[in-house]
């Protein structure tokens, strides 16, 4: 059926798509109408060729239909009437090249084709533009597809999912980075722990330790990632939570050439003379062999310094220690180092380390391990026998696997140990509510040489690809369930077959992971079992020439795989020994990498076996996990998580290898839509009803194909049911839904067909009449002149048979005759101009140089008050200078006396610790005095009873010597009181010693006492002086306080005569001491004329200097004199000032008291005029603030009062304050309005008419504090009567003020309040809604996925409803005019920041029929302005918008135009203006799009334009400054009414 439906579109003039070995496909016109039985089809190339296109009979397959041109372009391609895989790839290239998108929608997928350039749609202002709105409301974007998810995830209470995939260089990591941006921006957090900021911050660290530099990406990721971002029940982020997968660890130790390692490695190199590296030990990058294998260390563009900043400074964000950082970049050292481990044959099995080895010990150094076991083991292996265990050498080549796979395993280990860092840190405390995923991972890979890794990656995306398909044929079948059309079985291809290849029993995992379990297991093993086990599989194949491969057929394409490598992968084997090794290390970090219980998860990616080769340890060893198991069970668990969630796809695609900007590559191209999944759901959507249109928008476009009957249904549905019943016989060409009319491939096109024919048709009938008109007015005046001229000529010759020789001559002297009179009257008239002219030139001549010489005389009087002004500016100047100056002079000069009084004080508190320490030594000194006085007293004991024992014994030895005189024994007596005698003299010569040293020491502590004692005095006597220095300041404090009871005193005497009897003395004294004011004013006055003619004297002095000014040594002293005698005046005549100042206060201060006074006496006079007072209690205060402001209501008093009377009430009780001169009473009631009026406007945030309410009467009440304040500035324009009114008492400047701010607040919150309401109504009314019928209907139409059906027409009449609302409002209110103006103004500027933000990002609505609608729109805009007097000023908010309309409808095809655009669009920046011809859509065949060639010319001007912003959007949240100008009232207040409503009978007219 579809082939028959297809023959009837081959005819001469349509056109197709033919294959192409360089294109792919392309495009080709049909030169003669096809008939069934024709074998070939005559083409004609769009170069001009033509050709003859052969037909096979035997299967007929005709070539693909080319889309008419109104349909290229789509942003669904899905929404093509012909859908195949030639219009899928076009309809890319005309958005991606011709008009610069790189998002398309295809189904439920978005098509991310990745520009290689920067561009402006990823701004703050874009996501704002795209939040809360629907999936098809806007242009195709990766923020749209966030929304969608984030509106689902709220509205369905559902976990959803967004798979990004594509192949390396195609974007992906760019596109989950910006999803995860948006989540941050719309649903920010508000507790402390910014979350968000945390959620961001994690893919600086996980780029730097997972991606690496490969020949398709600068920026490759080398892991699969899926990011679950977690949200509480106000879906507010929360935290989040990351799984990796498939890590490349073999990145780690080999590259390709033209690759680079991971970033990390280089980004340490880079920094490695910094401090905090510098015990690391690095070398720069091409120093290290794992970092230098791929040649070229560096990335052009790349600062891998400042990314190394980047990276520590996200580190930090995420709490992440410096500790754990410093044990990151030890271990990442230690890669690099044990990379550089030289090692060595000896011989032809055995290797060896060298002991000096310097990066072997950095190595160790750094990871606390070993030399001798590392050394050792990295050449050696133990191999248990079943007796013995023997330690066999390994060759080299064993041994540097051996070390890369160690390097392997410890860079595994500590990626995932970041990961489960990164974890925790991204949790917050709270409980998930739903999450979003964003899963990053690895499109469909295919190389020249394809291994392990590609088959894991290639075994995820089968998978990937089921649950795809599943999904859309699931969408598919809610689709027409919801439509009430009956569901047919859709055949689509159904990769089941290739994953139970891959993963079922005896499929190529299950084998791999048992050939593993062999200890002599090869990949030729491996492969021949495959070849066994799967010969009769159609998906399998054997190359045919080579034995060490197999082909998969993929759903993508067929790839080859080679074997060898796939056994060593999948066991990832590093030696028990080396584990042993790492685990006994000392380094906390690399140890717990190492445990005999490794966590169980999906982070690991190292998995530790024992090697499989004879003498391995008991098999329990050899049944640990292998990869690809543990990835198949990771894979499993993901595929449950998606299948719970809801998914959205993003397919990202590389446009070219290489890396160009918009540059756009077929092939590559459809090698990856092939691979993503688009074209399988092109070819889901095709087998059923692919167009799909809702009756409004087919109504919309197709009623020129209606009749009058069908026009003049009701029902637009019922018409559309007719027409097409009559245009499309088949019925099973088109469905009809409850809101949709499905269509079949090609019912579309030829609708748009019959439609263009009839648009042809009607063109010709129109040309056909126009070209008539003209033609026969043409032949009407030719025939009318041809009868003139026949008349002409009949009457000539009936003339010429009458003609005489005397008519002849007098007819040539009439002819003289009127030459001559003629030649008289021309002369005549010649004379009187040029006479005339040679009058008004010499009066303007003169006007002229009057005019001139008034004008110099102007100029040299200007020059003369310029010169008087400037002079008279500049002494102000000096003077404001020199004040300024003293002022600073004074400050410092008490700075310092304040200065040097503390450091007296701190020099007196030090002198007082020394004296203090000075009496204690002292009183030690007595002490020890004491002491020694008592030791000499009792030696001066001692001294006498030695004497009397002395003399005891002499009189002894005498009485002795007497009775033994004549004994034999008188000599040795004698000798003996000898020596008795000689030791009692030495005895005393020793005492008479100490007593002399005794006495020394004292004359010492004598001394010293008395030197302290004078010290003492004399800081005794600089504590005094200091203490009569500070008496000064109780005095001061005295003096203040007698001041302040003498003020007192004053006052009570004031209070005391306010007694009529005291009156006149009161008077009296007020004379006097004005007279005295006046003496005391005279004295300055001649104080002032004594420092004229000082000043006088010292400009003398000046002249005098200069003459001395050239003598010797006389300059300087003569300068300092001068400068000290003009201070010394300068500071006289400042006191003098002040002192004329403060008379001048107190003469105003006692001529107010005397109209107190006077007023007081007076006041009982006047009996029947009010003052326009109102008089209250003090406790009634909290009664006028409840009934004026809070319970105000704006309808219930309108119609009872005037505009502002609330404002006009609380300032009359502010009057009565002001007259009372009750200071309290008066700030009381002015701190209560201001409360009162802040309540009442935050209680009601979105009443839009009490908020109006209260900017008017808070405006009104700050221009009654201006009018009533007494200056002269606003008292202009008053009454006599409203001057008398004035405050007399109080200056409440500081409250005007305060009124300010109030009323700049709160006019912002009316300004939102009116946002908010007219935001929903902008977009629809400005662009959607066609005001102009049949003028701007285009036909384009949303995407409906998440639109809701009963959604209320905003129009632009809704619109101008709600502007004349609030402008109603406002003047009711009382508003002032200027107020008014400044709303209008800011609210005309959001209807023009908006409109142009979506026509920014709608490509649909950028065409010339919209262009002329949108200008209409604007036309009535102004018409509602001028209506209300308001155009003034607004208009101009909306010339952006309007310029943007002007530009959709110009011409955009030659040179001019392009001078045209760029003059014309100058409230434009020339990135709106590239976006808008860019997005320009014809809405039909007669429209051209907008060559790419032009649109380069028109940004090359534009790029020299000055000034131009960088935005594509504007910034809606922009607010102009807001003014409010003084305009004063004519109200008077003596003649304000109080109406009873408002309940304010407390209140008293004065």
């Amino acid at each position: 059926m579809q082939i028959h439906a297809l023959i009837n579109f081959l005819l001469q003039y349509n056109r197709v798509w033919i294959p192409d070995a360089e294109h792919v496909w392309k495009s080709a016109e049909i030169l003669r109408d096809f008939k069934p039985g024709d074998d070939t089809l005559k083409l004609q190339l769009e170069d001009g060729t033509e050709m003859v296109y052969p037909l096979d009979k035997s299967s007929p397959k005709l070539p693909h239909l080319r889309n008419p041109d109104i349909l290229v372009g789509e942003n669904d391609l899905t929404a093509l009437s012909y859908l195949h895989e030639p219009a899928v790839l076009h309809n890319l290239k005309v958005r991606f090249v011709e008009s610069n998108i790189i998002y398309s929608y295809c189904g439920i997928i978005l098509v991310a084709v990745n520009p290689y350039k920067q561009l402006h749609i990823y701004g703050d202002a874009v996501i704002q533009a795209y939040s809360g709105q629907n999936m098809g409301a806007m242009d195709p974007h990766i923020f749209a597809v966030a929304e969608e998810a984030y509106k689902q995830m709220a509205r369905n209470n559902k976990n959803q999912s967004i798979i990004v995939s594509g192949e390396s260089g195609a974007g992906k990591t760019v596109s989950a980075r910006y999803v995860m941006r948006y989540f941050a921006m719309v649903s920010k957090s508000s507790s402390k722990t910014r979350v968000e900021d945390k959620v961001l911050a994690s893919n600086p660290i996980t780029e730097a330790i997972g991606n690496a530099k490969t020949t398709r990406n600068d920026n490759s990721s080398r892991f699969g990632k899926y990011t679950e971002i977690s949200f509480d029940r106000r879906y507010q982020i929360i935290g989040a939570n990351m799984r990796t997968y498939l890590l490349e660890k073999s990145r780690v130790v080999s590259q390709s050439e033209n690759e680079r390692n991971y970033h990390i490695f280089y980004q340490m190199c880079a920094c490695a003379e910094q401090s905090e590296f510098k015990s690391l030990r690095l070398l720069s990058a091409d120093e290290f062999r794992y970092t230098c294998m791929g040649g070229e260390t560096g990335i052009e563009g790349v600062d891998d310094r400042k990314d190394m900043e980047e990276t520590r400074r996200t580190f930090s964000l995420l709490g992440l220690t410096e500790d754990f950082q410093s044990d990151v970049f030890k271990v990442l050292a230690g890669i690099l180092h044990l990379g550089n481990v030289e090692i060595r044959n000896v011989g032809s099995d055995r290797s060896s380390v060298s002991s000096s080895d310097q990066h072997l010990a950095a190595f160790c150094d750094l990871l606390g391990v070993s030399p001798d076991g590392v050394t050792r083991w990295l050449c050696h292996r133990r191999i248990a026998m079943v007796a013995e265990t023997v330690v066999k050498p390994v060759p080299s080549e064993r041994a540097v696997n051996a070390r890369d796979a160690l390097a392997k395993q410890i860079y595994a280990h500590l990626f995932d140990c970041v990961i489960q860092k990164i974890n925790a840190a991204m949790q917050v405390p709270g409980k998930q509510h739903s999450f979003i995923g964003v899963l990053d991972i690895y499109g469909f890979e295919t190389f020249d040489i394809n291994s392990f890794e590609q088959f894991c990656i290639n075994y995820a995306n089968e998978k990937l690809q089921q649950q795809f398909n599943l999904h859309v044929f699931k969408l598919e079948q809610d689709e027409y369930m919801k439509e009430d059309i009956p569901w047919t079985l859709i055949d689509f291809y159904d990769n089941q077959p290739v994953i139970d290849l891959i993963e079922a029993k005896m499929g190529i995992l299950d084998l791999l992971d048992e050939e593993c379990l062999f200890p002599q297991g090869t990949d030729q093993n491996w492969l021949q079992k495959l070849f066994n086990y799967q010969a009769d599989n159609l998906l399998f194949e054997k190359p045919r020439m080579s034995n060490e491969a197999f082909i998969i057929q993929h759903f993508a394409d067929k790839v080859e795989y080679q074997c060898w490598g796939f056994l060593e992968k999948n066991r990832d084997t590093l030696y028990e020994e080396l584990v042993d090794t790492m685990r006994t290390s000392k380094f906390p970090l690399l140890a717990n990498f190492f445990l005999e219980v490794e966590p169980a998860g999906l982070g690991t990616k190292g998995i530790k076996v024992r090697p499989a080769r004879p003498g391995v340890k008991p098999a329990n060893k050899n049944h640990r996990t292998t990869v690809g198991e543990k990835f198949s069970s990771s894979l499993y668990l993901l595929m449950e998580t998606l299948n719970a969630t809801t998914p959205h796809y993003v397919r990202c695609i590389k446009p070219n290898e290489k890396k160009m900007p918009f540059d756009y590559d077929s092939k590559r191209v459809v090698q990856q839509l092939r691979a993503c999944g688009v074209l399988e759901t092109i070819h889901i959507s095709a087998q059923s009803y692919p167009s799909r249109w809702t009756y409004i928008e087919f109504y919309s476009r197709y009623s020129i194909l209606m009749s009058q009957e069908e026009l003049v249904l009701n029902h637009k549905k019922l018409a559309c049911k007719t027409v097409l019943q009559r245009l499309i016989q088949d019925s099973d060409q088109n469905k009809f839904g409850r809101t949709k009319i499905f269509f079949r491939a090609g019912q579309v096109a030829y609708l748009e067909k019959l439609r263009l024919d009839r648009l042809r048709k009607a063109c010709l009938t129109i040309q056909k009449h126009v070209r008539g008109w003209s033609h026969r007015r043409k032949f009407l005046r030719m025939r009318e002149a041809a009868i003139v001229l026949q008349q002409y000529v009949r009457g000539q010759r009936q003339i010429c048979k009458t003609v005489t020789a005397a008519a002849l001559k007098q007819g040539w002297a009439a002819v003289v005759i009127q030459r001559y009179w003629r030649s008289y009257l021309t002369r005549l008239i010649y004379r009187m101009v040029r006479s005339s002219s040679i009058i008004i030139q010499a009066f303007t001549r003169g006007w002229i140089a009057r005019k001139h010489y008034k004008k110099m005389v102007e100029v040299q009087k200007a020059l003369v008050l310029q010169k008087y002004a400037r002079a008279w500016l500049a002494r102000r100047r000096f003077q404001s200078l020199r004040r300024l100056v003293h002022n600073v002079q004074l400050s410092y000069r008490c700075q310092q006396l304040r200065k040097k009084l503390e450091d007296q004080a701190k020099e007196n508190r030090g002198q007082l610790e020394r004296l203090t320490g000075l009496a204690g030594a002292h009183a030690q000194g007595l002490d020890k005095l004491r002491c020694l006085e008592a030791q000499l007293g009792k030696s001066a004991t001692e001294k006498a009873s030695l004497e009397e024992r002395e003399k005891k014994s002499r009189e002894d030895a005498t009485k002795t010597i007497a009775q033994l005189i004549v004994s034999s024994a008188g000599r040795v007596l004698e000798r003996h009181q000898k020596e008795q005698k000689e030791g009692y003299d030495s005895q005393m010569e020793g005492l008479t010693f100490k007593v002399e040293h005794l006495q020394n020491q004292n004359n010492q502590l004598q001394k010293l006492f008395q030197e302290k004692t004078s010290v003492n005095d004399s800081i005794s006597q600089e504590v005094a002086r200091l203490n009569t220095e500070n008496m000064v300041i109780p005095e001061l404090k005295k003096q203040v306080s007698e001041l302040q009871r003498h003020k007192q005193e004053l006052e009570v005497q004031l209070e005391e005569q306010r007694k009529k009897q005291e009156v006149e003395r009161e008077k009296q004294e007020v004379e006097r001491e004005k007279e005295e004011v006046e003496r005391e004013k005279k004295e300055v006055e001649r104080g002032k004329e004594e420092v004229e003619r000082e000043k006088e004297e010292v400009e003398r002095e000046k002249e005098e200097m200069e003459v001395l000014r050239k003598q010797k040594n006389t300059e300087s002293e003569a300068k300092a004199r001068f400068s000290q005698e003009a201070s010394r005046l300068t500071a006289e005549n400042m006191d003098f000032e002040e002192q004329l100042d403060m008379k001048d206060r107190l003469i105003r201060k006692l001529q107010n008291q005397i109209k107190s006074l006077q007023t007081s006496e007076e006041a009982p006079t006047i009996t029947n005029e009010y003052l326009g007072m109102l008089e209250y209690k003090r406790e009634d205060e909290a009664k006028l603030i409840q009934y004026v402001i809070l319970d105000l209501k704006p309808r219930g008093v309108l119609v009872n009062m005037i505009p502002n009377m609330a404002a006009q009430l609380l300032f009359m009780c502010v009057r009565h304050a002001d007259y009372l001169n009750d200071g309290a009473k008066l700030k009381s009631l002015m701190n209560a309005i201001i409360s009162g009026v802040k309540k009442v406007i935050t209680d009601h945030q979105e009443d839009f008419e009490l908020v109006s309410f209260w900017l008017s009467n808070t405006y009104h009440m700050l221009s009654c504090l201006k009018q009533y304040s007494g200056e002269e500035e606003f008292m202009k324009q008053n009454t006599p009567r409203q001057n008398k009114n004035c405050l007399q008492n109080f200056d409440l400047s500081e409250h005007r003020q305060i009124f300010s701010d109030l009323a700049i607040r709160i006019y912002h919150q009316f300004i939102s309040v009116m946002e908010k309401a007219l935001v929903p109504m902008i977009v629809p009314g400005m662009l959607e809604y066609e005001s102009l019928q049949d003028i701007s209907s285009t036909g384009f139409r949303k995407r409906s996925s998440s639109i809701y059906e009963d959604q209320e027409v905003c129009t632009i009449y809704s619109l101008l409803q709600q502007l004349s609302l609030y402008h109603s409002t406002m003047s009711q209110h009382g508003m002032e005019e200027g107020l008014v103006r400044q709303a209008v103004k800011q609210t005309f500027f959001l209807v023009g920041a908006e409109t142009l933000n979506s026509i920014l990002l709608r490509k649909d609505m950028c065409s010339c029929r919209k262009g002329m609608q949108i200008r209409c729109n604007i036309s009535y805009l102004e018409a509602w302005l001028k209506e209300k007097d308001l155009v003034q000023g607004t208009m101009a908010t909306l010339k952006p918008l309007s310029q943007a309309a002007w530009l959709l409808q110009v011409n955009k095809t030659t040179d001019d135009d392009i001078k045209d655009i760029t003059e014309q669009c100058s409230e434009l920046s020339p990135v709106q203006i590239v976006k808008i011809l860019n997005s320009y859509t014809p809405t039909d065949d007669f429209e051209k799009r907008v060559a790419p060639s032009f649109v380069r010319k028109v940004q090359g001007l534009l790029q020299d334009r000055e000034g131009g912003s960088s935005q594509l959007m504007l910034d809606t949240q922009y607010r102009f400054q807001v003014t409010f100008p003084f305009t004063p009232s004519s109200q008077a207040l003596e003649l304000l009414q109080i109406p009873s409503s408002l309940r304010l009978g407390f209140l008293t007219r004065i």
